[in-house]
């Protein structure tokens, strides 16, 4: 068992993290997984004021700069719920950093931080674009990268806020039913025969307002899809919701309304592409129904 007190000082000196053993991140990786393998894949919540707020973050990235920013600006304001919609690690500098800080925040506490999948939250992806070379460079042992690869795992794929309001990570997927199937399932009880490619889509898929108005092919991969105005309206009514908020798309701006500011789409890791093509890092707060988009200053 971690001392939060252990935890909350890896907080405010997050560079010390990259000095500790293997052995220690493993305690913390149990103790986080513990605490994911008891929620739904569907995470769903109520909020009982008209005060009461949640924060929604999205990809970080391994921007500490940002992610200490957010951390500055939660514990300031002090919302209700915070939730992270994914893409921790991969591109930037410190990684396993921003990682362990997440997790951090889980453990000391854990009916405040949620964490949903990204779609950088897989073996490929981290393969692909740095987190899993990071690791390798660090600890030398490819099995130890298991035990993030079975947090990846047990992570929900979305988040309803009361019964109107869809977090997630990407997009709809083409499955109109995918939230009736997550609901009320922890991962180890779901049809992965029947749910694969609908997560999948949830993960990957992406929001196009001009020439679609259902779905298209993605230039991001065979499975992966644009959605149009058409195919997010029916996805909205047929599962009674009223708007929702995805990251996954760096946008100059910081953050980008679709479908008559039904769709906000966040961002929040800062000059993510580098000084060369800036963009402020974003987050939203959900406040009586609405979503109200926030630059990172």
């Amino acid at each position: 068992m971690i001392e939060k007190s252990y935890l909350k000082n890896l907080i405010k000196k997050p560079k010390i993290i990259s000095e500790l053993k293997f052995e220690q991140l493993s305690n913390v990786f149990q103790q986080v997984k513990s605490h994911f393998k008891e929620e739904n894949s569907l995470l769903e919540f109520k909020l009982d004021g008209k005060e009461e707020e949640v924060y929604v973050i999205g990809d970080i990235h391994g921007n500490l700069q940002s992610m200490l920013k957010l951390i500055e600006i939660i514990e300031k304001k002090n919302p209700k719920l915070v939730i992270f919609l994914g893409d921790i690690v991969d591109r930037g500098t410190y990684q396993l950093e921003c990682l362990i800080l997440v997790f951090a925040l889980k453990v000391i506490e854990p009916n405040r931080y949620f964490l949903l999948r990204g779609n950088h939250e897989t073996l490929e992806m981290n393969q692909y674009y740095g987190f899993f070379q990071d690791f390798m460079s660090r600890f030398k042992d490819q099995s130890k990268f298991n035990e993030i690869l079975s947090i990846y795992d047990i992570l929900p794929i979305c988040a309803v806020i009361n019964d109107n309001i869809l977090c997630l990570h990407g997009g709809i997927p083409e499955d109109f039913d995918i939230l009736k199937k997550l609901k009320n399932k922890k991962h180890k009880d779901l049809d992965k025969t029947t749910i694969n490619l609908g997560i999948y889509q949830i993960l990957w898929n992406d929001p196009k307002e001009v020439e679609i108005l259902n779905f298209s092919n993605s230039f991001r991969g065979p499975g992966i899809k644009f959605f149009g105005q058409r195919a997010f309206d029916a996805f909205m009514k047929k599962n009674n919701l009223q708007l929702l908020i995805r990251a996954h798309e760096c946008f100059p701006e910081g953050y980008r309304w679709f479908f008559n500011k039904r769709l906000l789409s966040i961002f929040s890791s800062a000059n993510y592409r580098g000084y060369f093509s800036p963009n402020p890092g974003s987050y939203a707060i959900i406040r009586d129904n609405n979503l109200i988009p926030m630059l990172i200053q």
